[in-house]
Formats: structure tokens, sequence, C-alpha cells
């Protein structure tokens, strides 16, 4: 892990008091060259989480999403990513 980790809470994870879950850095590794991923959820029971990833993190801020919702299988999670990036695309900027 390097300083500019986007992870929330980093001083507490440098300090040893906070561990990171496996799937938070399995959606870190996944976005970084995609706009969403689809991780197994934490809570093992076969159930899918989305995570969405916008801004480059150089010109314009890098916010990270994790799961607001569970979907039951990894397609649909993909399914709800690319209705998100899809929407996501439509609106002008």
């Amino acid at each position: 892990m390097n300083r500019s980790d986007p992870r929330c809470a980093t001083p507490y994870i440098y300090s040893g008091e906070l561990q990171i879950r496996p799937e938070v850095d399995a959606a870190l590794a996944a976005l970084k060259d995609k706009p969403y991923t689809a991780i197994p959820s934490w809570k093992n029971d076969g159930t899918w989480e989305l995570w969405t990833v916008e801004g480059d993190g150089e010109t314009q801020p890098c916010i990270i999403s994790g799961p607001s919702t569970t979907y039951p299988s990894e397609a649909d999670a993909l399914a709800a990513g690319a209705a998100w990036i899809a929407n996501l695309n439509s609106i002008p900027r």
C-alpha cells in the first residue's frame, strides 16, 4: 500500500488499527482499468456487490462507491453497472 491509497481511514490502516476487507482490495484492483466491477459480497451468501469509480484522481477527484445493494448474480450486478455507466454518460457535462 502506498501513501496515495484511495481508501478511507488510511492513517488507521497504516497504524494497524484497521484491516482492509479482502473484497475491498479486490474491488480496488478491478477498478484500476474499468469504471465498475462486480465482487462477491462480504456476507458470503452468494450475492454480488456493484462497485463503481468516477474521476481519475488527477484531473478530477476519484470517488469510489461500494455496495448500496446486493444482486443475486454477477451478471445482475454487471448489468446494473452497465446501466449506471450509460446513465452517467447521458448526463451533459
